[in-house]
């Protein structure tokens, strides 16, 4: 006659199934979370667009573009974790080809070459990660020199002694004797560089201008 199962093993085997079920129901809840964040940013951000539209005023409508563009980046973040097979880790490798794709296709007559190692980071990284890179492709198709063959810019991502390094380059005629680093756009990049433990220089390039971002 087989033997009942000990009073302890059960109370064992029933704290370990309520403490998966937990687990599963914060999974749950986590991505229902990132599923209503993702469609706010893309509310904001489309509203923001609208407002550009309408506004007469140029200076205005390049701020709320800008705007648009950041939330965007924000929200793709959210649309990645939440598909992704392993939310802890963030695929910075597929958000840049494809977010570089989109902002491509949003700048006629421009070009951009692209190289890219596998590099994934913390999802707790992947927001400032993105507005890092959105920020610094839109300076480059910004500044590029748009000649006959139109912008230039090239972006490589080399995986680096467990980090990487990010380098962005235009084709532009370069910043002056003293870059503008206290605009908006280049402080942001600076701060959020700062927030993931990330360095941000700023180089000379033959032609253009050349951003990198180096991370542990």
């Amino acid at each position: 006659m087989a033997e009942a199962p000990d009073r302890g093993e059960l109370t064992q085997a029933q704290t370990i199934a309520a403490l998966q079920a937990a687990l599963e129901a914060e999974r749950v809840r986590s991505r229902e979370i990132d599923h209503r964040a993702k469609n706010s940013l893309q509310l904001v951000a489309s509203l923001l667009l609208l407002q550009s539209k309408r506004s007469k005023e140029p200076e205005t409508q390049r701020t709320l573009k800008a705007m648009h563009q950041r939330l965007g980046a924000v929200a793709a973040v959210h649309r990645d974790i939440l598909t992704a097979e392993r939310p802890e880790a963030f695929d910075f490798t597929q958000f840049v080809r494809e977010h570089l794709t989109a902002l491509t296709e949003s700048h006629e007559g421009a070009a951009v070459r692209l190289a890219l190692d596998p590099v994934e980071v913390r999802a707790a990284h992947a927001c400032p990660l993105a507005l890092i890179v959105n920020e610094l492709a839109m300076n480059a198709l910004t500044h590029g020199a748009g000649g006959p063959s139109g912008t230039a810019v090239s972006l490589d991502l080399k995986s680096a002694d467990g980090g990487f390094r990010l380098t962005v380059q235009d084709d532009g005629a370069g910043r002056p004797p003293e870059p503008a680093e206290s605009g908006f756009g280049l402080t942001m990049v600076k701060l959020l560089a700062q927030q993931v433990g990330a360095s941000f220089t700023l180089e000379p390039a033959q032609p253009g201008v050349r951003a990198v971002v180096t991370a542990p």
